[in-house]
């Protein structure tokens, strides 16, 4: 088992690991506002 498979069961024991993916989703999604603002 790689390191990925140890994150996947990492992730499956840990509801932390779920908010953290939400927050990094809002961040990635704040970036994207932005990028498309300075490109108008």
């Amino acid at each position: 088992m790689g390191l990925t498979g140890l994150l996947t069961s990492a992730k499956l024991r840990m509801p932390v690991s779920e908010s953290v993916a939400v927050r990094l989703r809002g961040i990635s999604s704040v970036v994207e506002r932005e990028t498309a603002q300075i490109i108008d």
